[in-house]
């Protein structure tokens, strides 16, 4: 991208200032922390401790954002910028959250009493479908209408009542409601890492 792409870029879209922690995925495998210094619709600039080279291919886990993957297009002192393509809800959902910010109202999900920001499926990098799994060994299908990583919103036919010990996935839970569409399941065993949110349903 040429410097006057770069500067119509950012003037299409607006950098807003966010203070969200996250973790990165870098090309050789490691994992690395990292806290966003701004973000747009079409970038995002981290701190980070850990050194990647211009062109290199990141997976982004941000805490309040969820999951985002691109290039790194441009570097600066403590940290680097990485390009994004958001695109359909997923990039109104992400405008929604700066605009939260740029206005000073970002802690929705703080407000509501969540102890963790809620993602749609494909915004945490997973698919929607899944096997929903009791302790006797009985399975169903379900699929994964919102999640954190304290819980699960599924929809599936088997209504397993309140309290009851259920996995989906890779992750263990119980059961503490039942919604028109499924139940509510939450996690017992809670991933400490923000990269572990790549995998519980894998």
């Amino acid at each position: 991208m040429t410097n006057d792409e770069s500067g119509r870029e950012r003037r299409r879209h607006p950098r807003v200032p966010v203070t969200v922690k996250g973790r990165f995925l870098a090309p050789d495998g490691t994992e690395h922390a990292c806290s966003i210094r701004d973000m747009s619709l079409s970038g995002i600039a981290l701190v980070a401790d850990a050194e990647v080279p211009l062109g290199a291919h990141l997976i982004v886990y941000l805490d309040d954002f969820g999951r985002f993957e691109g290039p790194v297009v441009r570097s600066f002192d403590g940290g680097f910028a990485i390009e994004t393509a958001l695109s359909g809800p997923r990039r109104e959902r992400v405008a929604e959250r700066l605009n939260a910010y740029a206005n000073g109202n970002a802690k929705a999900d703080a407000a509501s009493g969540r102890a963790f920001p809620r993602y749609a499926p494909q915004e945490a990098g997973i698919e929607e479908s899944s096997l929903l799994t009791l302790a006797d060994g009985s399975t169903a299908p379900c699929r994964i209408v919102d999640m954190s990583l304290g819980g699960a919103n599924v929809a599936t036919e088997l209504r397993a009542p309140v309290g009851t010990l259920v996995s989906i996935g890779r992750m263990k839970g119980r059961v503490v409601r039942h919604t028109p569409e499924g139940i509510a399941i939450e996690f017992t065993d809670i991933p400490e890492r923000a990269t572990a949110f790549s995998r519980p349903f894998g």
